[in-house]
């Protein structure tokens, strides 16, 4: 199967040296097989299996049967059972740092970057030895060299959850370095955001080349030009670049000092050292409390980071076909750039969403909001007023109808999946009942996108009575306890009933019960020719900091094995064994979603 490459955006101005030198290709472009690095995929002598993990709960039944007792609605909608909270998690409520001024400051008033990350244990991160004792050099290679955006949308919120974590340095790497790594995954995931956490944490005075590299792109892809002010004077004398020349006539048409900006971006011109197009962007940015320059995008061939965080900065509308040029985490980017309109937005965060980057609860307040701003012969019909049908209609029948509508987009990045994340809470609120079993499927579906794993259980004695198969196969791998029967003829007959055009959906279910545990592995090779046994030095690699409970090298290590656009692009294999990994880490939660998710979208 054919994957497809997502294209780095990277600036392509003088700072393209110094950016450049994070990004290296991605690796395995051509089928499943080569989903890993050079060296990864290599075979190891067959290691003795690790003693089997604890129960994900030390009251959890071993093997309940179908007809085991169901927990009662969760009062918190966002509450996962089995350990730990996976709900989806944004940014919107964590505070921003200012970076200071760049003047030297006394020993005593820098801040320490012993640790640096947002997250703790108690807002979602995954605690200071979530990367153990790994060598920096290590794990910022494998950030380097990670294709983001990943396929999978859970998968994708327990990287970001790793990368935010409050961690302290490695060994073997200096602090502002290892900020710029992540602050450089998070830009290429497209969590621009949680990039600027990360830069923003650091002192200008402790800027290194690579972390002054990083928070230009920071700046660009937040379309926030005054971020790159205190940075300039450094960033000049670490590199002589046209970028940061330009940034400082930027900053000195923001500052209202327009001889010393037309004199800035007269050197660049004089020196020939970037092209006449992105310096009209930089004049435009310069002059853009006076006479405005015009920009003709006609014979642009890309979109670049340097041409999105200007033009968007500057309210200059980029061309779609532009758009269409960038990688998919741009679609992120783009729906949290202020100056867009709202309306032209909400697509965007549509992806933004199947991505990870967005939440259940931030793509309907998006809709909500938009709301406002409607004609109101334009609302009868709308998303805004099925949206609204689904969750508010006192009919159910009315709202699930509302809700299959929104299931049946055909418009972005999975229209779908999209519409499943939209629903997600409105999902929920449906009683549980035999006039909506062949609906079950998309309703518990919806529900998983938002990790309200509690309340889809509720679904299973409905399921269990009904011939709705792919309801089945969801609360067998996503309920906290076993609530539906999970033998491995079940599964056989899964497979015998979803057909050729269903095949690979079945072997990624049976990998994925082999990974929870809940089905015999080698029974699930025999019946499906998987081959879960084969190891190498990423399963190994992969098991190995899953036993010690590094949970953000088993989220680092895991990404890796899912670098594809699609879950067509991931072997049944490589999910077996990050879900298998996530809960001998004991995050058996997000193995559950991640499984989930395969079942849903494959």
């Amino acid at each position: 199967m054919k994957r497809w490459k997502t294209k780095s955006l990277i600036i392509t101005l003088g700072v393209g040296a110094s950016v450049s030198a994070l990004v290296l290709p991605a690796f395995g472009q051509d089928s499943p097989e080569s989903l890993l690095p050079p060296g990864f995929n290599d075979p190891v002598p067959p290691a003795p299996p690790p003693p089997p993990p604890p129960p994900s709960s030390p009251t959890a039944p071993t093997r309940p049967g179908p007809t085991a007792s169901l927990p009662p609605p969760s009062s918190d909608p966002d509450r996962l059972g089995g350990e730990g909270d996976i709900d989806e998690f944004d940014l919107a409520e964590l505070e921003f740092e200012d970076i200071p001024p760049e003047y030297e400051l006394p020993p005593q008033a820098r801040r320490s970057l012993e640790f640096v990350g947002p997250l703790g244990p108690n807002n979602g991160g995954y605690g200071r030895a979530a990367f153990g004792d790994a060598d920096g050099r290590y794990l910022e290679a494998l950030m380097r060299s990670l294709d983001a955006p990943v396929a999978s949308r859970w998968m994708h919120i327990s990287l970001r959850r790793a990368v935010l974590s409050n961690v302290p340095t490695p060994r073997g790497v200096v602090a502002p370095d290892w900020v710029a790594e992540r602050a450089w995954l998070l830009l290429r995931m497209g969590e621009v955001d949680g990039a600027r956490m990360l830069v923003q944490r650091v002192d200008s005075v402790r800027f290194t080349p690579k972390l002054y590299a990083v928070a230009m792109q920071t700046g660009l892809a937040s379309a926030d030009l005054a971020t790159f002010c205190p940075l300039v004077t450094g960033a000049r004398r670490s590199a002589d670049s046209p970028a940061w020349v330009m940034a400082e006539g930027i900053c000195a048409g923001l500052g209202g000092e327009s001889a010393r900006a037309a004199a800035e971006m007269g050197e660049v011109r004089r020196r020939g050292i970037t092209n006449g197009f992105d310096i009209l962007l930089a004049e435009r940015a310069a002059n853009a409390g006076s006479n405005p320059v015009e920009i003709d995008w006609t014979n642009v061939e890309r979109l670049n980071a340097w041409r999105f965080g200007l033009a968007n900065a500057t309210d200059e509308d980029i061309p779609d076909e532009l758009y269409a040029t960038a990688g998919r985490q741009v679609a992120a980017w783009r729906a949290r750039a202020p100056f867009i309109a709202l309306a032209d937005r909400v697509a965007p965060a549509r992806d933004a969403a199947v991505i990870g980057v967005f939440s259940s609860q931030s793509l309907v307040s998006m809709y909500s909001a938009l709301l406002t701003d409607l004609d109101p012969a334009a609302i009868p019909g709308s998303t805004t007023d099925l949206l609204r049908t689904a969750y508010v209609q006192p009919d159910e029948g009315e709202r699930v109808g509302a809700m299959q509508t929104l299931w049946a987009g055909d418009e972005g990045l999975d229209p779908r999946y999209a519409g499943l994340i939209l629903t997600a809470r409105a999902a929920a609120r449906i009683e549980p009942s035999d006039r909506f079993a062949d609906s079950a499927d998309e309703l518990i579906a919806s529900m998983l996108t938002a990790g309200l794993d509690l309340q889809a259980v509720r679904w299973a004695a409905v399921v269990e009575d009904s011939d709705n198969a792919d309801a089945w196969a969801l609360l067998a791998v996503a309920a906290p306890e076993q609530v539906v029967d999970t033998d491995l003829g079940r599964v056989e007959d899964y497979a015998e009933n979803a057909g050729a055009a269903g095949r690979h959906r079945a072997e990624l279910l049976a990998a994925a019960l082999a990974g929870l545990g809940r089905i015999d592995a080698d029974g699930a090779d025999r019946s499906f020719g998987l081959r879960l046994g084969e190891r190498n030095v990423w399963t190994r690699q992969l098991d190995r900091v899953a036993q010690q409970r590094r949970v953000g090298m088993v989220a680092v290590l895991a990404a890796i094995g899912m670098q594809s656009s699609s879950w067509d692009g991931i072997p049944p294999r490589h999910l077996y064994h990050i879900v298998r990994a996530f809960r001998l880490a004991g995050r058996e939660p997000e193995a559950r979603m991640i499984a989930a998710e395969a079942v849903t979208r494959a």
